[in-house]
């Protein structure tokens, strides 16, 4: 006896992308990304018409100042594999800017909607006691997801 297995392709088109970025309290300007790998109805008849499952990734990436890579150029290199010590010391974000990414999902049967996903960063800090491979301090952002949908008038 055969199971058939129905695979589903992305029904997602991406509409629009805006970068986000904090700086934080020693200067670092931190870069945020937020992409939307996949959507997928889990439920009709909500009321919000459909409820979606977005999986979506992130990422970060850190532009210290001269001044800042200068405390760390004598402190070693965080080796892959290696677990980062526990000597992290948080740094407020003085400014800030969600990262936001929108796509559509189109189905034949639900129609057309607006799928967006916004992160916005709450908290950052840095590790004293080790750098990166690029001879950088190692930063960890905390972010909150804020997803939400609507439907494309017309359908």
């Amino acid at each position: 006896m055969s199971v058939m297995h129905e695979t589903q392709v992305s029904k997602i088109r991406i509409r629009d992308v805006e970068l986000g970025h904090g700086r934080l309290a020693d200067g670092t300007m931190i870069v945020l990304r937020v992409a939307i790998v996949d959507v997928r109805p889990i439920r009709v008849g909500s009321p919000f018409g459909v409820e979606f499952e977005v999986s979506f990734t992130t990422g970060i990436s850190a532009h210290p100042p001269r001044e800042v890579l200068e405390g760390f150029k004598d402190k070693p290199v965080l080796m892959p594999g290696e677990k980062p010590p526990e000597s992290w010391r948080q740094l407020e974000i003085v400014d800030k800017k969600s990262a936001v990414e929108e796509v559509e999902f189109n189905d034949e049967k639900l129609g057309r909607y607006t799928i967006r996903v916004e992160i916005e960063p709450l908290m950052a800090a840095v590790n004293t006691e080790r750098k990166n491979i690029r001879g950088e301090p190692i930063y960890v952002v905390r972010w909150a997801p804020k997803i939400s949908w609507k439907k494309i008038n017309g359908d």
